[in-house]
């Protein structure tokens, strides 16, 4: 039912992009679900970021800084490092990839979406801020104790949008918009700022 431009698998993506869809696709189908990080990205700090730095240690728990000033990556076709700093999809396939028993990525489109059915709720929005907040901060941005989709950062998925963008989910702290927003930005640049994070989850290899 979604809009045509956009695009999960996005077979012209990077080298074995497909692949893992697919792959994750039919583990979620066998195992009966994923598991999806309770708080968007964050660093092993409190201290917010001021600017995009090498990689950071990346973390999913309360009262941490988000881990925002991140490319999705390199390129379309590449999913590593950029000036030093890793992109979102790297950083969350490194997480907790133990291939024997679990895969870590970054959020799928579709698991985007089935998040939002699991909550019930994801037309809500929060208030708008000034800054943005310590992970799990904001009172009213949880559902179903899943933290920080409206009203943080916006999070990069894999979904591509049209033919040169990747979409990211949810809201920041400048705009009061849903849990569903579905945006695109460019994987480089785009996103690189104070309201752009990530959020890796996990399903069973």
């Amino acid at each position: 039912g979604l809009d045509t431009s956009y695009k999960e698998p996005y077979s012209p993506g990077y080298a074995g992009e497909a692949e893992e869809y697919n792959e994750m696709r039919s583990k979620v189908l066998q195992y009966g679900g994923f598991y999806i990080g309770r708080f968007e990205a964050g660093v092993a700090s409190t201290e917010l970021r001021t600017g995009a730095t090498v990689a950071q240690n990346v973390v999913c728990q309360r009262g941490v800084a988000p881990y925002n000033y991140v490319p999705w990556g390199v390129s379309m076709t590449d999913a590593g490092e950029v000036a030093g700093q890793s992109g979102a999809v790297c950083l969350a396939k490194n997480k907790h990839n133990h291939p024997d028993s679990v895969v870590s990525t970054l959020c799928y489109g579709s698991q985007w979406d089935a998040m939002c059915r699991y909550i019930g709720d994801s037309n809500r929005t929060t208030p708008t801020k000034s800054v943005p907040e310590l992970t799990g901060s904001v009172a009213e941005d949880v559902s179903k104790n899943i933290y920080d989709l409206a009203g943080n950062c916006f999070e990069w998925t894999i979904e591509a949008d049209d033919i040169d963008s990747r979409v990211c989910r949810g809201a920041s702290y400048r705009y009061s918009l849903p849990v569903s927003l579905r945006g695109g930005s460019y994987p480089v640049d785009g996103g690189v700022s104070d309201s752009g994070s990530f959020r890796f989850t996990l399903y069973i290899a």
